[in-house]
């Protein structure tokens, strides 16, 4: 029996400072609103708009740290307010406070992961993760892109049931999900999430792996841990009926 969408279960979805430029044609999307202005070379004027921005957003905070970190909130209270552009616009003003910040690449790869550029997203959480290797939510982030990039290589391939192609790409994406809940000690409050709310979403994510592996008694267990962090209303009946089709739900 062919695994179905349900893997691809979607993320948990729970006035701009400045416009760095226009953009240069009516479709294409304005440079503030791509990672790191889509490397687009600088003007001078640009140059001293952003020296403007960075000057007075430490002057307001405090410090070039509480800036940084009063700009990453922001954007992703914009992302909770179903406003990804503006976030995006909050991640670059946050990667001109700090181009080495794991938040803002981490923040980076999940608006491009929300907006399905998985190849985009993949070396914005490699580069949050090489800034900070035990960073929880990159980490099940990108275990989430390569169990995306495995299922659609199953489809692809039109398999039954996955090949070792498939399996390698989901050997990495276990070992990530399990690095993940060992590095998961505490929410972060610039993300505004919770212990429990990052548990659940990597406890089902790493379900969804286990069940496109065929390790079924595992996937169970997830779900249960999941269940156990308060994950209910995550959890997709679809995925459940799946999953109890190849093994029924354990006593």
């Amino acid at each position: 029996m062919k695994k179905t969408l349900f893997i691809l279960a979607a993320f948990i979805l729970l006035p701009c400072i400045f416009s760095c430029a226009e953009p240069t044609a009516p479709d294409e999307t304005p440079v503030n609103e791509k990672p790191m202005y889509g490397s687009a070379p600088l003007t001078d004027q640009m140059k001293k708009i952003n020296e403007t921005f960075i000057k007075n957003a430490i002057r307001e905070a405090g410090s070039r740290e509480a800036a940084t970190k009063r700009v990453i909130k922001l954007a992703w209270q914009y992302f909770y307010k179903s406003d990804p552009q503006t976030a995006m616009k909050r991640f670059n003003q946050a990667w001109l406070l700090d181009a080495n910040n794991a938040e803002v690449f981490y923040g980076f790869g999940f608006l491009l992961s929300v907006q399905g550029n998985i190849d985009e997203a993949i070396p914005m959480y490699e580069k949050a993760l090489k800034i900070n290797p035990n960073h929880p939510m990159a980490l099940a982030n990108l275990a989430r892109c390569y169990k995306m990039e495995a299922y659609a290589l199953y489809l692809s391939k039109r398999l039954e049931y996955p090949d070792a192609e498939v399996k390698n790409i989901l050997k990495e994406a276990l070992a990530l999900y399990e690095k993940a809940i060992k590095s998961t000690i505490s929410g972060s409050e610039l993300r505004l999430t919770d212990l429990d709310s990052d548990l659940r979403y990597i406890y089902y994510q790493w379900a969804t792996a286990l069940e496109l592996n065929g390790e079924y008694a595992k996937a169970w267990d997830k779900i249960k841990l999941c269940r156990k962090h308060g994950g209910d209303q995550l959890i997709e009946p679809g995925f459940i009926e799946e999953l109890s089709s190849f093994m029924p739900e354990p006593k």
